[in-house]
């Protein structure tokens, strides 16, 4: 199990973002949408000095991108 686990986490790559920089570009709505992620278990966080940093998604996040089937459309 620890192989897949190993091959899931090069197949993806998040750049951590800043909470603050996330607002700026989508709008101030996104901080309640980021407590619902984080509360889920779907976002890994990072506290930050400015508020929470968007570090990656967890397995099961990205088990549920790669299934989509409209992503890359």
């Amino acid at each position: 199990m620890a192989d897949a686990d190993a091959d899931d986490a090069s197949a993806h790559y998040v750049m951590a973002r800043p909470e603050t920089q996330l607002v700026e570009e989508l709008g101030p709505d996104i901080r309640q949408q980021l407590e619902g992620l984080k509360a889920k278990g779907w976002i890994l966080v990072r506290e930050a000095a400015d508020g929470m940093m968007v570090v990656d998604l967890t397995g099961p996040a990205w088990k549920a991108v790669r299934s989509r089937r409209d992503v890359g459309r």
